[in-house]
């Protein structure tokens, strides 16, 4: 057996052990929120977890008590919460039906930042490194603020959609939307124009997107799994070896290049850039993973009514 040959035998069969030793953790509830959908999540700086709720308003639990939630809504207009991102100040913004909402303290109070917004149903929030900002709605296109949320201008030359489900930024600053029936869209100006990259794609409903380690681009779809593609090309391809069609509500990486995601059929893992997929920890009692979050120490998975639930 040659030298090349013995790495690649070694280095698969570190990806089954460490996979199938993955698969065999069991899943642990952090005791909440039980009160609606847990439709986003995020990590700070500081390690604190917010999980943001259809109908409940957000809730954070801090480093110290990670399994202890607290409903953080003070300056809330409404309880209906659907995206979250956090910039590199620690700044926390949330994505609401009534436009976007802003927290310096760990939420203890949000500040209304709507200005501008012309659609107020804001479906998905990205920061880039820069600090400048992205907002997706439903039905009016993409937003972008460069003053930290105080002021929204509408972006989207070319882009010929306007209801948004997902973003996402690549680390070179370039921007993907995923949206509803028009597959992704590119851009490499801070969203001022759009191209669209669907070549490959069998399913235009984009409802997750991520980016790795390596500059793959990960797009998840409403009832047709996953699929793969270099950011800096347009050509797609299947990556549903172990999800076959499920729909991927979230797409999230670790540090240590794995791939995770959420689906309608239970959380999933993939070591190889999403060439298979295995699932991951046992005893999940809702199989509806509609969030991820993952830090150094711990994958935290939102689902569809039964809380967030952790593995470490």
């Amino acid at each position: 057996m040659t030298n090349t040959r013995r790495s690649l035998t070694l280095l698969t069969i570190f990806f089954f052990a460490c996979s199938f030793a993955r698969a065999a953790e069991r899943w642990s509830s952090t005791n909440g929120p039980f009160t609606g959908f847990v439709y986003a999540q995020a990590i700070d700086q500081q390690g604190n977890l917010y999980a943001c709720t259809g109908g409940h308003g957000v809730f954070v639990a801090d480093r110290s008590t990670r399994c202890s939630w607290q409903e953080r809504n003070a300056g809330l207009s409404t309880h209906a919460i659907y995206a979250i991102a956090v910039d590199v100040t620690g700044t926390v913004f949330v994505g609401t039906d009534d436009g976007i909402f802003s927290s310096t303290n760990g939420g203890e109070y949000w500040t209304r930042v709507s200005d501008g917004l012309s659609n107020t149903i804001v479906s998905a929030l990205a920061v880039s490194p820069s600090g400048m900002m992205f907002a997706g709605t439903l039905g009016g296109g993409i937003f972008r603020s460069e003053n930290k949320g105080i002021h929204w201008t509408h972006v989207g030359d070319g882009l010929n959609a306007d209801q948004i489900l997902s973003l996402t930024i690549d680390s070179r600053g370039s921007v993907y939307a995923g949206t509803d029936g028009a597959g992704v869209f590119r851009s490499s100006d801070n969203g001022t124009s759009w191209t669209r990259m669907n070549h490959g794609l069998s399913n235009m409903a984009i409802i997750s997107l991520a980016v790795d380690a390596y500059g793959t681009l990960f797009a998840g779809t409403r009832g047709n799994g996953a699929f793969r593609s270099s950011t800096q090309a347009s050509l797609w391809s299947e990556a549903n070896n172990g999800i076959g069609s499920a729909s991927v509500y979230a797409l999230a990486t670790s540090a240590n290049g794995v791939l995770y995601a959420g689906t309608d059929k239970g959380a999933f893992a993939s070591s190889n850039g999403g060439k298979a997929w295995f699932p991951i920890g046992v005893d999940l009692p809702n199989q509806v993973v509609l969030s991820l979050a993952v830090d150094a120490s711990m994958l935290l998975a939102g689902t569809g009514g039964s809380g967030v639930f952790r593995l470490q």
